[in-house]
């Protein structure tokens, strides 16, 4: 049995493909969602009773792994992704780090995005619809944008239910589970 096990394990070594760079390329609309709030660093929010919270950006990385070995191999894929912390003496506590992804698996030429923020968690290979209509967020009114909604059940009042995301200005707002609304104090 472990001769048949070390027999399949470099048989799927050597059966792992290598992929051309343009395979590998992440689709336009991702990458531009994820540069338009990795750009916006730091990233400062307010809701209408005057609280403010702030996040900065605390590591950013670009990894490929798309190259044939002997023995177990990672599947190929290219993965952009930032994380970010929350400063102040106001924090909430994580269940998860906030982090923002996109991910290219080029066996199914299928893209992703990953956001965690504040226990917010969205994961999907399709973005949401992009609206056009105006949305206003604490008497600030925006256009082109993203609903993010997540499907956990999510515990503390101050976790985020609802992300606006537009895909030049990045993070516009969000929606706490207690159904205060913050915006971004960037964004004019």
């Amino acid at each position: 049995m472990f001769i048949l096990f070390v027999v399949a394990t470099l048989f799927e070594g050597c059966y792992t493909k290598v992929y051309p760079d343009e395979k590998l390329a992440i689709g336009q609309e991702f990458l531009l969602l994820f540069y338009s709030v990795k750009n916006k660093n730091p990233m400062r929010f307010s809701s209408l009773n005057g609280r403010s919270k702030t996040f900065i950006i605390t590591k950013a990385d670009s990894i490929i792994s798309n190259e044939k070995g002997w023995f177990i191999n990672e599947k190929p894929y290219k993965l952009l992704q930032f994380e970010f912390r929350e400063i102040g003496k106001d924090t909430v506590h994580l269940e998860r780090e906030n982090e923002v992804f996109v991910n290219k698996n080029p066996e199914k030429n299928q893209n992703s995005i990953a956001i965690q923020f504040n226990n917010f968690y969205y994961h999907d290979t399709i973005l949401p619809l992009l609206h056009h209509d105006s949305l206003n967020i604490n008497n600030k009114k925006f256009t082109e944008y993203f609903i993010f909604e997540t499907s956990l059940h999510l515990k503390n009042p101050e976790d985020i239910k609802v992300l606006y995301i537009n895909v030049s200005k990045g993070f516009l707002g969000f929606k706490t589970l207690s159904g205060e609304v913050w915006v971004n104090d960037e964004i004019l």
